[in-house]
């Protein structure tokens, strides 16, 4: 039997069905907030800001689509004339719109508009699938985390393309020895949870440590090869990029 209580409601909404998506969630509790005396101008308030920071997204991410399709109009030129599944390229297109739609930093919306054009002038051999999974890590990084990625793609990127892709463990320790782990903004003591957290989204991966060239207690870590793909889809549409890098 449901209760009458508003807080029990809030927290059953929360506790439902994983699957339910969170503008759905959002907007049910949001109606149950506002069955609370005196909540109707809290509620009518939090819903214009969402709207006008959605359209705002919404606007921000085309702007960079726009703005990287001009800087590589040929490709783009070639695109139309090739066969292109415009379903597909539309149904891209509306995914990095509601991904970007929530989002309060605005570099992160920036980048999901690079990661879109960087799918588009890919054309018919893009893999938009890989392009979707991208906009899906691009909400999950921060400036900092995007300067520890540019940092192991600096420094490992050329080793990771002789090596096929594959993480080579001796290599790797001796470029964690001899590359400075200096990072520009970024604390040394968050250099290991950024790096954890690259890990988790599959951008990176631990390393086993070489006795004969590391300290003892130093964790090292490798790039991966979607760790790479991540830093070129950000570059955009034609593979330059204002993010900054590390020093």
């Amino acid at each position: 039997m449901s209760s009458d209580n508003v807080f029990e409601q809030v927290e059953a909404l929360i506790a439902s069905d994983e699957r339910q998506q969170p503008p759905e969630l959002v907007d049910a509790i949001l109606k149950a907030i506002a069955k609370m005396p005196g909540a109707g101008r809290i509620v009518a308030a939090v819903r214009y800001e969402s709207e006008i920071q959605r359209i705002e997204n919404s606007e921000l991410m085309i702007k960079t689509l726009w703005e990287e399709g001009k800087r590589a109009s040929s490709t783009l030129d070639s695109l139309r004339q090739e066969s292109v599944n415009r379903d597909e390229v539309r149904r891209l297109i509306l995914d990095a719109i509601h991904k970007v739609e929530d989002l309060r930093d605005r570099k992160r919306v920036e980048r999901i508009g690079k990661i879109l054009a960087h799918a588009l002038t890919l054309g018919p051999a893009s893999d938009f699938d890989k392009a979707e999974e991208m906009m899906r890590v691009a909400r999950d990084l921060s400036d900092q985390d995007i300067l520890g990625l540019r940092y192991l793609y600096d420094t490992q990127f050329v080793c990771l393309q002789q090596s096929h892709l594959r993480v080579n463990i001796d290599e790797i320790n001796n470029i964690w020895r001899d590359k400075p782990r200096k990072i520009e903004g970024v604390l040394q003591a968050e250099y290991v949870s950024i790096f954890l957290k690259l890990q988790g989204l599959g951008l990176a991966t631990s390393v086993e440590r070489k006795q004969t060239q590391l300290p003892p207690n130093e964790l090292v870590f490798g790039l991966l090869a979607k760790g790479a793909d991540f830093v070129r889809y950000i570059q955009g549409a034609v593979g330059t990029t204002q993010e900054p890098r590390v020093a």
